[in-house]
């Protein structure tokens, strides 16, 4: 790939190229429940000097060699609770070194990685502990003639990160501790940084590297190691050095461009180090993000009405004042809804009519007539 493309197309790709943040590259956390991010992120590096065992400024290459490398990482990191997250990554990596007798590539897979971080303190400020393996898929053969793309070791990279939200601005640093298998140095990762948030961007400058802590135990000699180096990767230091140590920087803006889409573009260059490849950088990433609970969100919380009389009571009734010192409570009945309440009135009967004066006299004339026949009767019978 590198030998198909010019320099300037290279840095490009690098900076423009899709990239998705899975977090684990992002040095501030934030943890939202079931939120979950997709990134493909890219990073060019370029170097034409090294920082000597000795430390201090940096040397040129000889020969005005040069060495060249883009890494193509997709990742993701998801938040399945408010205090933890789960990362992984994979990187494609592209490396070219150019010396007086050779240009040489390799493009291949690099590595692998998988990880998690946790919010362990939460209160005036924030800690998160994060752990992350690192499996190679392309190991270091001294034997052979190939340019490296990664350090081709299996790692296991632990930091501590403390930050803090002071509103607008955003501070945060860390330190850490990387296991490297092959006999290769243990490493001190470090770094602190602080961003600005403005409505739609952040702004952020980092400031980070590593220490080596202990001695490389590797079979293979210091002087086998530099050769090798010195014939594939035109004697660039950026992997397989003894004993590296490194600073770095660089800046960085986001573009918040929706809820569910950002991008960034960062750049920097190496500041001193020994041991280690001295370049700049550049890179950048295009994020994915959305929320798995959005289907089934909880309705918005209903605080309850308070209610201006007893349990018991209906709030039919209403409070009246009689005196400044006294209230009582009068039922009242709720028409206001829309029916007409003259349907429930009780309809007009009409007044019974009353017997006239003739009628009540003939009917007594006949209740004394059979009174007469009644008696009779019983008289004849004896």
């Amino acid at each position: 790939m590198a030998n198909n493309l010019p320099r300037w197309a290279c840095v490009a790709l690098s900076i423009f190229s899709i990239s998705l943040p899975a977090l684990a590259v992002d040095n501030y956390k934030e943890f939202r429940r079931d939120h979950w991010d997709f990134e493909v992120n890219a990073n060019y590096f370029y170097s034409e000097a090294n920082y000597p065992a000795s430390g201090g400024g940096s040397q040129s290459l000889v020969s005005g060699n040069s060495y060249s490398l883009i890494d193509t990482s997709f990742g993701t990191r998801y938040v399945p609770k408010r205090n933890w997250s789960i990362l992984g990554w994979g990187t494609i990596s592209n490396a070219e070194s150019k010396d007086s007798v050779a240009t040489r590539s390799n493009s291949s897979i690099s590595e692998a990685a998988v990880g998690f971080d946790f919010l362990m303190y939460s209160d005036a400020f924030q800690l998160i502990p994060e752990v992350i393996a690192v499996m190679p898929f392309e190991e270091v053969n001294p034997a052979s003639d190939t340019v490296l793309n990664s350090e081709g070791v299996f790692e296991v990279r632990s930091r501590l990160i403390a930050q803090k939200d002071f509103g607008t601005l955003r501070g945060y640093g860390w330190l850490g501790f990387n296991y490297r298998g092959s006999g290769r140095s243990f490493l001190m990762p470090w770094g602190v940084g602080a961003q600005m948030k403005l409505q739609r961007l952040r702004l952020g400058a980092e400031l980070f590297g590593y220490q080596s802590v202990s001695d490389d135990t590797t079979d293979v000699t210091e002087a086998l190691r530099t050769s090798y180096i010195n014939s594939v990767n035109a004697g660039s230091m950026k992997f397989y050095s003894v004993k590296p140590n490194l600073m770095d920087s660089q800046l960085y803006a986001t573009w918040l461009i929706s809820p569910k889409l950002s991008v960034q573009a960062n750049g920097g260059m190496t500041l001193t180090g020994s041991n280690s490849a001295a370049g700049f950088h550049v890179g950048g990433f295009i994020r994915y993000s959305f929320d798995m609970s959005e289907g089934y969100s909880e309705p918005d919380y209903v605080p309850p009405v308070e209610n201006p009389v007893p349990n018991y009571r209906s709030n039919m009734y209403e409070e009246s004042d009689l005196s400044s010192e006294k209230k009582v409570r009068r039922f009242k009945e709720q028409t206001s809804d829309g029916v007409d309440q003259n349907l429930f009135k009780p309809r007009p009967t009409a007044p019974k009519k009353r017997p006239r004066v003739d009628d009540e006299l003939q009917q007594q004339l006949d209740d004394t007539e059979f009174q007469i026949e009644l008696k009779s009767n019983k008289k004849k019978r004896r």
